[in-house]
């Protein structure tokens, strides 16, 4: 590693986290563990083998590719795309014994089709609308839609989920969408139409909705330690911390300016450390001026705008820092502490984009990683 930016991950905190979970929810509710976006810019493959490790058997991905990477690993398990795919690429899910996302009759009646040529039966998946409006049929519509893929012959409806946009700030909507679900599970049954898995509780709602729970919860940013609103009161551990180092340090006098827009004019001399990470590297542009740094078990403030490939930290008066010392971007020593929700309010984001836009060209180190098949 030359450029002195990297990544380090927990596994045993995600083995904690994954435990949590758990207790949470209780025996008879299965896990679908949400790794889509390679675990949330954790790493695809070591998080999805140390929770295989832990007895998960069912990931949910963002992507056909992800999911054929988890086969290439040796995942045996259950995986769902939970995104749509374009019905031209339904050999990938017959070949590979992936389960889809269906919110399209065509694609149904061509993956039965590929299915009947390769003597398979493909679990399936159906994606319902219950209020976010991105993917499915509406629920008022969907009992058309849904006996008519029951229809094809060689298609198993094994699951039926839907997805929350408010559960975070809107109880009201998100117990009206869990009862549409549970009406619509209803409505089917009386048919004879039954599902093997309904989901729809995401982080938040296995947390704070136990209505939602059905019998299969799909924990995603909260398996690693992140918790995506305030009112969470589940206990989890941060997986990632992101360090680099110092790689220059310069003195500059009352009236010089440190970095783009000379947002940061220097009220007296102080000393400036250059550090190794930027927003190419995904540390957003918009924390410029107002986040921290930790160096030692000292918080720091960052020094004018973020560049490309490099933030600059204000020392004010500290001559004991040298070069190459570390520098944490997100983690903590001591008392100090820098946390993916800290740098996502600050930002005006999502703690999701935070984890999630980190480089894949970051150097990932994990503690506690075996390969134990």
């Amino acid at each position: 590693m030359i450029r002195p930016l990297w990544i380090e991950l927990d596994l045993g905190a995600l083995s904690k986290n994954l435990k949590h979970i758990r207790n949470h929810v209780g025996d008879g509710v299965e896990l679908l563990a949400t790794i889509k976006q390679s675990a949330y810019g954790h790493g695809l493959i070591p998080i999805a083998r140390e929770l295989a490790e832990q007895g998960v058997t069912f990931f949910g991905v963002g992507s056909i590719e992800e999911a054929i990477t988890l086969r290439e690993d040796g995942f045996k398990g259950s995986i769902l795309v939970l995104s749509a795919v374009l019905d031209k690429f339904v050999t990938y899910f017959v070949q590979n014994d992936i389960t889809p996302a269906v919110v399209d009759i065509e694609f149904a009646k061509k993956l039965s089709q590929e299915a009947k040529k390769a003597s398979k039966i493909m679990p399936i998946h159906i994606k319902v609308d219950t209020g976010m409006g991105r993917l499915g049929p509406h629920y008022k519509q969907a009992g058309n839609f849904i006996r008519r893929v029951n229809n094809l012959s060689n298609l198993y409806l094994e699951g039926i989920y839907t997805h929350f946009p408010v559960a975070d700030n809107d109880p009201e909507f998100t117990n009206k969408q869990i009862n549409a679900f549970g009406g619509l599970i209803k409505e089917l049954k009386k048919e004879k139409i039954t599902f093997k898995y309904r989901h729809c509780a995401n982080s938040i709602g296995l947390i704070n909705y136990p209505d939602a729970h059905f019998n299969m919860v799909r924990p995603g940013i909260v398996l690693y330690g992140i918790k995506p609103s305030d009112n969470i009161s589940l206990d989890v551990t941060p997986v990632l911390s992101l360090k680099s180092r110092i790689i220059f340090i310069k003195k500059i006098e009352k009236g010089m300016s440190v970095s783009y827009g000379r947002c940061f004019i220097a009220d007296k001399a102080r000393n400036i450390a250059t550090v190794s990470v930027g927003y190419a590297d995904g540390y957003p542009w918009s924390l410029s001026g107002v986040s921290k740094v930790i160096i030692g078990s000292k918080l720091f403030d960052i020094a004018g705008r973020v560049c490309m490939d490099h933030i600059m930290v204000d020392l004010k008066d500290n001559k004991d820092i040298k070069v190459k010392e570390e520098v944490i971007l997100i983690g903590r020593r001591g008392k100090a502490k820098i946390s993916v929700e800290e740098l996502a309010k600050l930002a005006k984001t999502i703690p999701y984009e935070i984890v999630s836009r980190l480089s894949y060209k970051i150097p990932r180190f994990y503690k506690g990683l075996s390969d134990k098949r």
